[in-house]
């Protein structure tokens, strides 16, 4: 994911959210699907719309004079790429420095410990003595 496409904002998010969701849609979806929740009118709908194209989040179809709009990239391509963004712009680049920090504010659960823990001894190469 690579070019052109910028970090992207909740309201983006949540656009991305629902096509990946739903699939392609037209403008006229969209609102329909999140007007109550937004508040968002067709016009701000089609202004982040065309946001997201410049970005390179978005593209479209046509099928007849209506617009189809997909996500360019995989939910998980996407989320992958906004988490490395926050690792590099909040602990430089270093997982153990977000960790640490999330682990002194008493931010993690003992279950977020165990996964942790299972995750580490998973990535761990066998032969590997424990480090004591």
């Amino acid at each position: 994911m690579e070019g052109k496409e910028t970090n992207i904002t909740k309201s983006e998010q949540k656009l991305l959210c629902l096509l990946w969701k739903e699939g392609a849609m037209s403008v006229m979806q969209i609102t329909g699907k999140l007007e109550q929740d937004t508040g968002w009118s067709k016009q701000a709908v089609i202004s982040f719309l065309k946001r997201m194209e410049a970005k390179g989040l978005v593209t479209y179809e046509r099928r007849g004079r209506t617009r189809f709009y997909m996500p360019v990239h995989s939910e998980e391509t996407v989320a992958r790429r906004e988490r490395s963004t926050f690792l590099q712009n909040f602990y430089q680049g270093r997982l153990g420095l977000m960790v640490s920090a999330m682990a002194q504010e008493n931010a993690l659960s003992r279950e977020d410990i165990r996964e942790i823990r299972k995750v580490l001894e998973e990535l761990r190469p066998e032969g590997d003595a424990e480090e004591s």
